[in-house]
């Protein structure tokens, strides 16, 4: 799984690629999150429409714990995928449930109107 991150002027974009890997997306929340911390980002945006395959439900949960876990800023996450990766909400649903605002779509404009920013271009 490939992740990049890239400080924009008001987000962190985060570009994740091939394969999806368990422990790699937790481990890369980790980051995100520390990155976050230190550029004083409070809003992300994840474009995983570059995954090769489908992140399971459980995968999803798992997830949305490592958000939530050790989480000590309000930072809202905006997922984008595929449109048939929007099967279920429940990395969006269970992160929020945890006090992490998050959301999962396969709409762009969606994705940074959620952010509170304007698309670029």
């Amino acid at each position: 799984m490939d992740i990049r991150l890239h400080p924009m002027e008001a987000y962190l974009r985060v570009d994740v690629s091939g394969p999806y890997e368990s422990a790699a997306g937790r481990d890369a929340i980790r980051h995100i999150r520390s990155e976050c911390a230190r550029m004083g980002f409070r809003r992300v945006l994840v474009d995983a429409r570059g995954l090769d395959s489908t992140v399971s439900i459980s995968d999803r949960f798992e997830l949305a714990r490592a958000l939530a876990d050790g989480c000590t800023a309000a930072v809202r996450y905006a997922i984008l995928v595929h449109p048939e990766q929007m099967s279920t909400k429940t990395l969006e649903d269970s992160a929020t449930n945890r006090g992490v605002p998050v959301q999962t779509t396969a709409s762009l404009e969606e994705a940074y109107g959620f952010l509170g920013i304007a698309p670029p271009g």
